[in-house]
């Protein structure tokens, strides 16, 4: 069991985690730099007193996860893509991960639809003792 410091930190980092996904989804365009994606990402959880928990990651199309913009990078989100912000917030240790996935293409739009789907299936059914195989499935179908 949790002791209510421990739980306060980890209900800070998931606010700020929430609160800086909504803002970049609502800011991450075509054309912009996954750079200046990474730097508003990781400065916003910063004023908002919690600290990266790992590097921003924005993964373009076919690229499944974990990319990170270099210093000086200048890949830039292109035309018709997807694009998934990863975000992981932490507050004296305590993590919150979240992701955002946006979406410039229509064609892609019920593959978005669908994981958030999944992800709502997810949230409602997850408690104490589910087992993993059942849990798995459920989110599957």
């Amino acid at each position: 069991m949790l002791d209510s410091e421990a739980l306060e930190k980890y209900l800070k980092a998931g606010r700020i985690a929430a609160e800086v996904r909504e803002e970049i989804k609502g800011r991450a365009r075509e054309g912009m730099r996954v750079l200046d994606i990474c730097d508003y990402v990781e400065n916003k959880i910063r004023s908002k007193g919690g600290e990266p928990a790992f590097p921003c990651n924005v993964s373009i199309n076919d690229v499944a996860a974990h990319y990170t913009a270099k210093p000086h990078d200048d890949l830039t989100i292109p035309e018709a893509s997807i694009v998934k912000i990863d975000i992981g917030v932490h507050v004296d240790g305590f993590i919150a991960d979240t992701a955002v996935t946006v979406c410039f293409n229509p064609e892609w739009e019920l593959l978005v639809e669908t994981a958030e789907e999944a992800l709502e299936v997810a949230v409602s059914i997850l408690r104490p003792g589910l087992s993993l195989s059942s849990f798995g499935a459920r989110v599957e179908k």
